[in-house]
């Protein structure tokens, strides 16, 4: 069977989303900061009169935030029947895939542990596949 990811950049490195969690992809170009908030959240901003949480993707891969640039790519997901914004550095291509995603390696890095799922071959390229519901709410994940 054929699927459909979302190929981005998060601090430098090719990951996919599946598909199916995309809502959609949107520039931001102003994001107000939220104080006293977890230090991955990058703040609210609006689309299309609503307002979204800014995930700063990033974080969870270096530990430091990332500076938003006007304009800046983010990936908008529905979790809980809520929608966020995963800010990325660049948004390349939708691509489909018959090939089934990979376990994870025991040695990835701490952060790209800890938001991949699995591995997916494409292209002859390995991309880390992304779990967007870890990044809205990463305690969930520690807890489990």
């Amino acid at each position: 069977m054929k699927e459909l990811y979302l190929i981005a950049v998060i601090s430098g490195e090719k990951v996919v989303i599946p598909a199916e969690q995309v809502d959609s992809v949107v520039n931001v170009r102003e994001s107000v900061p939220v104080p006293s908030a977890a230090p991955f959240i990058a703040g609210l901003f609006a689309l299309r009169s609503r307002v979204l949480t800014l995930i700063d993707c990033q974080f969870f891969v270096t530990g430091e935030p990332a500076d938003l640039t006007p304009g800046q790519p983010a990936i908008v997901v529905n979790i809980g029947g809520c929608h966020y914004g995963l800010l990325v550095d660049a948004v390349i291509d939708v691509v489909q895939s018959v090939v089934a995603p990979a376990p994870l390696p025991g040695q990835l890095p701490a952060g790209w542990s800890d938001i991949g799922r699995a591995l997916l071959d494409f292209d002859s390229s390995t991309y880390l596949l992304i779990d967007p519901d870890y990044m809205v709410n990463p305690a969930l994940r520690r807890a489990a």
